[in-house]
């Protein structure tokens, strides 16, 4: 895959693991279990952003009572990362998170495309995640908002549903 010189990963890592209790919990949210594998969610989320940018041009996004956690639990990185947390003043929920980081970031580059990502997702099928992710940073540029999504396999109204203009199938 080609590098964007303008896209950058958020992975957002402020979440407060209530929906995953009692395994997590506030000071130890899902993102830092190790659910699946080896390492913990928001490493092998990392991992996954590192296939599409690279370290220098992936933002955290987190909490204060979260932040040292995640810095020890993405240390390999350090160096890369060491300018790259965003720290909410108090966690507010997806949307302000988001709007903090680009605040944040169309400093550094007015030429921006972000790719958002949770730090707690298990996405499966590495290539067609590289796939979409190079395609949804081409219409991002064209002045297309892209989300990525799943079908539904049951009724979910926490987490709302896409209703696409037109899908795109990879």
């Amino acid at each position: 895959m080609k590098r964007d010189p303008h896209l950058y990963a958020v992975i957002l890592a402020g979440g407060s693991g209530t929906r995953f209790w009692p395994l997590s919990r506030s000071l130890y949210p899902k993102q830092l279990l190790r659910l699946i594998g080896e390492e913990t969610l928001i490493q092998q989320t990392m991992r996954r952003v590192l296939r599409c940018v690279p370290a220098a041009q992936v933002l955290i996004s987190t909490t204060p009572t979260q932040a040292d956690s995640i810095r020890f639990q993405l240390g390999e990185w350090k160096d890369e990362l060491q300018d790259n947390f965003v720290i909410e003043p108090e966690g507010r929920n997806t949307a302000p998170a988001i709007a903090l980081v680009a605040a944040h970031l169309v400093r550094r580059d007015s030429e921006a495309v972000m790719l958002v990502l949770p730090a707690d997702h298990v996405i499966k099928g590495e290539r067609r995640f590289q796939t979409a992710v190079a395609l949804g940073a081409e219409l991002a540029r064209m002045d297309r908002l892209v989300t990525f999504g799943v079908p539904p396999i049951r009724p979910e109204t926490g987490y709302g549903y896409i209703q696409p203009n037109r899908r795109i199938r990879l």
